[in-house]
């Protein structure tokens, strides 16, 4: 009688190595399905930041100018002399030649309302032309608007109420 020590194998068996088709298609589908779930909240977030960074350029720009206006003891404008794509200058008063700074915007999806700030050399607000209570509207592709608001004393803060721009323009 003989027995049989061990399973008997025809040949030697072969490791695997790799993935089957069927496991590589369920992994890109899985994959494709969560990009479609993905793209459209990524473009929202985009767009929510290139808002915020253009917010933020031109928030900066002001703090520079009314700080400009108070280490040079003169008056300073602040000027958004374009507003689509925005574009400002910070210049002394009566020395549009003279400018400080100017900035662009990133792109031409950003526009911002036209008008200009004087700060006084107390770095204090002393007039305000082309905005609705001294406040300016930041606007992403008219879906998305942010307001920035010059108060009396010159400061520079971000404000959710944006005046309608059919009420009375000078301050």
């Amino acid at each position: 009688m003989t027995e049989i020590v061990g399973p008997m194998l025809a040949g030697k068996r072969r490791s695997r190595l790799g993935f089957t088709l069927i496991e590589l298609l369920v992994t890109i589908s899985v994959a494709v399905i969560l990009a479609t779930i993905a793209v459209p909240g990524f473009q929202g977030m985009m767009a929510t930041n290139r808002l915020s960074a253009d917010h933020n350029e031109i928030l900066t720009g002001l703090n520079f100018a009314r700080s400009e206006a108070a280490k040079r003891r003169e008056t300073v404008v602040f000027e958004i002399t374009s507003g689509s794509p925005w574009e400002y200058e910070v210049y002394p008063a009566g020395s549009t030649s003279d400018v400080l700074r100017t900035r662009t915007a990133s792109d031409g999806r950003v526009s911002v309302t036209t008008g200009a700030v004087e700060f006084n050399p107390l770095g204090r607000r002393a007039s305000c032309t082309g905005w609705t209570g001294c406040t300016l509207a930041v606007s992403w592709e008219s879906d998305r608007t942010s307001g920035i608001e010059i108060g009396p004393t010159g400061r520079v803060s971000k404000t959710d109420t944006i005046p309608d721009s059919s009420e009375d323009k000078s301050d």
